[in-house]
């Protein structure tokens, strides 16, 4: 007994591994043609036997593009054979090769059936993970003036164009129809160049009479944030044009201050009716914020304090466009930042005496606005999942909700006419409800059939 278990054993592995080795592509795809034209005879039954054992064997046999044919053949055969759920499950085999992929009404070669079935799955990636890198342009909003000159005419220039850069990682989620919620760490270098001129006289009794003197103050400064940002975003899906989504959103974010600096600082001065001058500093740098900081005043050693206040809050709009790739996307967008709390420490003011009475600057109260443009890569990654509307197991719950509901309307009632109507409305209901949820997953209907059988329920119950 033994051994004949052995010799089955034995015949069976042999068996397979010769047929496995048969299976070469050059075979598989001339099975694949045979399943059409069985197909097209109406030899329904004779698609799956000729193609199912090529399918399971990929990536060995077939390509992608092969795969998604070969399903897509499938499926049609088992809808026309009415078998719902090996349509479903092989359809959804199709779209593990093509998560994309949307039977077109216009090919006569598809389907009616196929062209519904196709509505019912959502093509939108489950998450998405992107990376972007781009440049940015800062814009200083004065809020307060403070100067070591004449704080009624003062002479600050803060609108030459100095650029940035920054880069980001971070993910999307959709979550309800066009509506997704980006999560994103955003590392950024802002910068923006400052200029004051200084106007002096050594005759304060008569200043006109006296010699002028002009002193002109210029540096940059570079500043180092992280940035998380959670954003709402809206993306607009265009028919005639799928493989560009352009999008729009807002959102909010804590931006926290690594570092600062003050770089290539100096202050030129020049008399008038002497025609010489001097440079102070000779474009030196200094840190105002951040772990660069260091001490003034060599006998007391008193450690320098940050010029700069390490949290702000930011407000974010932006608009973008997604270049489809494949399965994933080109993007390129542009963003306004706007950081809505003062970026200079008040107490820490005056608190840096080489700022102070070598170069005779102090900070203005301000704010940054920040504008960017980045170009990145989206990957996406999906999984095919229904339409919340063609959900069958929603469907099939909604209406024994309803179908509860009538029966006990059905009971309480006293009018005789009323209650004979409803049980009619309920045997009707009842009766219809397996073909009902067999049309919502095929795509032949949807939940809007709960709302047109509640409303036939309530005309009765109006009705009397």
């Amino acid at each position: 007994m033994l051994s004949q278990i052995y010799k089955v054993t034995a015949l069976v592995f042999i068996t397979q591994f010769v047929f496995a080795q048969s299976l070469d592509p050059t075979i598989c795809i001339d099975r694949l043609e045979e399943a059409k034209r069985s197909y097209q005879a109406g030899l329904l039954s004779e698609v799956k036997d000729k193609i199912e054992d090529c399918l399971s064997e990929r990536p060995k046999i077939f390509s992608r593009e092969k795969m998604v044919e070969g399903y897509k053949l499938l499926t049609e055969s088992f809808l026309f054979r009415n078998e719902i759920g090996e349509s479903t499950i092989s359809y959804e085999n199709l779209l593990r090769f093509n998560p994309l992929f949307e039977a077109d009404s216009t090919d006569p070669d598809n389907s009616y059936d196929l062209i519904y079935l196709s509505r019912t799955y959502r093509r939108k990636p489950l998450i998405s993970a992107y990376a972007n890198l781009g440049t940015n342009y800062s814009m200083v909003q004065v809020l307060q003036n403070y100067n070591t000159d004449n704080n009624n005419r003062p002479a600050q220039n803060y609108k030459q164009i100095t650029l940035g850069f920054n880069t980001a990682l971070g993910v999307e989620i959709p979550v309800w129809r066009d509506f997704t919620v980006a999560i994103e760490g955003n590392f950024a270098m802002r910068s923006y160049l400052f200029a004051d001129t200084m106007y002096l006289t050594s005759n304060l009794l008569n200043p006109r009479q006296a010699d002028y003197q002009y002193s002109l103050l210029q540096f940059n400064e570079r500043q180092f944030y992280i940035d998380i940002p959670v954003m709402v975003r809206y993306e607009h899906y265009l028919k005639k044009f799928k493989k560009i989504i352009p999008y729009a959103y807002v959102g909010a974010a804590p931006n926290f201050l690594l570092s600062s600096n003050l770089v290539n600082i100096n202050r030129s001065t020049s008399r008038e009716t002497l025609g010489g001058g001097a440079v102070v500093g000779g474009e030196v740098s200094i840190p105002i914020a951040g772990p660069g900081l260091t001490v003034y005043g060599e006998e007391n050693g008193v450690e320098a304090l940050s010029l700069r206040n390490y949290v702000n809050v930011s407000g974010i709009i932006g608009i973008g466009s997604k270049f489809r790739i494949g399965r994933d996307f080109l993007v390129v967008e542009a963003r306004y930042n706007r950081m809505l709390l003062n970026s200079v420490n008040m107490e820490n003011r005056y608190s840096n005496r080489e700022l102070v009475y070598q170069f005779g600057h102090v900070d203005n109260d301000f704010r940054i606005d920040n504008f960017s443009i980045s170009v990145g890569f989206e990957k996406s990654f999906y999984k095919p999942r229904k339409k919340v509307k063609y959900d069958p197991e929603l469907v099939d719950r909604r209406l024994d909700q309803l179908l509860k509901r009538e029966k006990n309307n059905a009971k309480r009632t006293t009018d005789a006419e009323l209650k004979r109507e409803l049980n009619s409305f309920i045997r009707d209901l009842e009766r219809d409800k397996p073909g009902i949820l067999e049309d919502v997953q095929r795509g032949r209907a949807s939940s809007n059939v709960i709302r047109e059988a509640a409303k036939q329920a309530d005309k009765i119950k109006e009705g009397r």
